[in-house]
């Protein structure tokens, strides 16, 4: 049975300025011809979207990586969210088990360490920049770091940080993650892409898939979304933004959202401080 998504903003007359929205559409367009000519230009954040986009690594070199059927993830932040939202939008169609290592929390090292096999679980170490310390920690800690091994993946920046080192030190696979794209946007990169591949999900068509909330309804829905956030920003009457969901499967979406939304426009003490509340829990 298919369902059909319905897109809805209600947000009431007198919490927004309806002339300076007038003025945001305007300036919304030209951001978005921009951005439209942004996606083709290389070194650009948004380059991940274009067509023109390749991967930094080959799909040969990955394939004694697909034999594994348990796989953990060691992250933070824009390393690891974006990955943790596709496996749990999508979990029903993928046939290995994930585990993400996204906080510091010895007991579940020591659970995982007894319940599972070490040289039976591809490990990603990813971390844009390469010096996480909480990834770096989990890494350490998990005791799997090992001359020419051949279940791990490491992604980062190239350069003399410890990820990037250790992978030439060490002989391990390493895979770029290139510069110009920012570790909140990176999950059309190596970053996300790599792990949904192993996943076994098809990303060329994931890839597609997005680019049509760039065109027709979606993409009056953006222009409209965008426009009531930048009127109630500059309002100033809020300082929250809730995020009430009632879909499972979109939990691990909105964390990730979450932390873009605050990353990107909560600086300067300006923007909203981005919550997740999962219903109907939170409203006991």
């Amino acid at each position: 049975m298919k369902s059909n998504l319905i897109y809805k903003n209600s947000i009431h007359k007198k919490n927004l300025n309806l002339k300076l929205k007038g003025k945001l559409k305007k300036e919304y367009l030209k951001i978005f011809e921009k951005l439209k000519i942004n996606l083709n230009i290389p070194n650009n954040s948004f380059y991940s979207l274009s067509k023109k986009f390749k991967l930094n690594f080959n799909f040969s070199d990955l394939r004694r990586f697909k034999k594994f059927k348990t796989i953990a993830i060691i992250g933070m932040g824009g390393s690891i969210l974006g990955t943790e939202a596709i496996y749990n939008f999508f979990q029903d169609k993928i046939k290995k088990e994930f585990i993400f290592f996204d906080d510091i929390n010895e007991i579940k090292i020591k659970n995982f360490q007894k319940k599972y096999k070490q040289d039976q679980v591809l490990f990603f170490v990813i971390s844009k920049s390469g010096n996480t310390l909480e990834t770096l920690s989990n890494f350490f800690s998990l005791k799997i770091l090992k001359k020419k091994s051949k279940n791990i993946i490491l992604i980062s920046e190239k350069g003399s940080n410890p990820i990037f080192l250790l992978s030439n030190k060490m002989k391990l696979f390493h895979v770029e993650s290139k510069k110009f794209i920012g570790g909140r946007y990176s999950v059309l990169s190596e970053v996300g892409l790599l792990p949904a591949y192993i996943m076994g999900l098809n990303i060329s068509n994931l890839r597609k898939n997005l680019l049509i909330h760039f065109k027709k309804k979606n993409r009056n829905f953006l222009k409209e979304s965008s426009t009531l956030l930048a009127t109630l920003i500059d309002k100033k009457k809020f300082n929250d933004l809730i995020l009430i969901n009632y879909v499972p499967e979109l939990e691990k979406f909105l964390y990730w959202y979450q932390q873009l939304f605050a990353e990107s426009l909560g600086k300067n003490k300006k923007g909203f401080l981005p919550l997740v509340s999962n219903t109907p829990k939170d409203h006991h």
